[in-house]
């Protein structure tokens, strides 16, 4: 009798019910399921008929090409306004507040252009949208995946507006 209580009881911890063995922590039920992994997917494909909201993107191929671009952004008193604050997220650390290259990173390293001085005052709107967009000639980094081209153009308009103190118009 004590045997087959044993049996029995052993039995029961072994193989228990399926209500006591939800619970317990050898089940696979959360182990075995369906997950997404974002990079597995490929993106989904733009909808037919999409137009962006932005304006139509500016595709320049050289240096030579941008030149001949004209600014799209009247320099007002807003877009000035907007073009100092995206100058100050990007810009002031290496050409410092005034554009003379004395920013943070311009006095450790090798400094940077000065924007008020007469070579970049005399370069072409377009020209300066491309080394924004683009990065410089020797150790300016690209831009043109973290500002919009709408900001560009703004900073474009501080740059010969302001630091470059030319009149604005009303």
């Amino acid at each position: 009798m004590k045997n087959s209580i044993i049996a029995l009881l052993s039995i029961f911890l072994i193989v228990p019910g399926p209500a006591l063995s939800w619970g317990w922590p050898w089940t696979r039920d959360m182990f075995s399921q369906p997950s997404h992994k974002a990079q597995e997917d490929k993106s989904p494909d733009m909808p037919i008929g999409i137009v962006p909201n932005k304006g139509k993107p500016i595709h320049i191929r050289t240096r030579a090409e941008a030149a001949g671009i004209q600014n799209s952004i009247p320099s007002t008193e807003s877009s000035l306004t907007r073009g100092k604050i995206i100058f100050n997220t990007y810009c002031t650390v290496c050409h410092g507040e005034t554009g003379h290259g004395d920013g943070t990173v311009g006095k450790k390293y090798v400094p940077p252009t000065d924007l008020t001085g007469e070579y970049v005052q005399s370069k072409p709107d377009g020209d300066i949208y491309y080394t924004i967009t683009y990065g410089g000639l020797a150790i300016m980094p690209i831009y043109g995946d973290a500002i919009i081209p709408e900001d560009r153009w703004h900073i474009v308009n501080y740059i010969k507006n302001v630091l470059g103190k030319k009149t604005v118009t009303q």
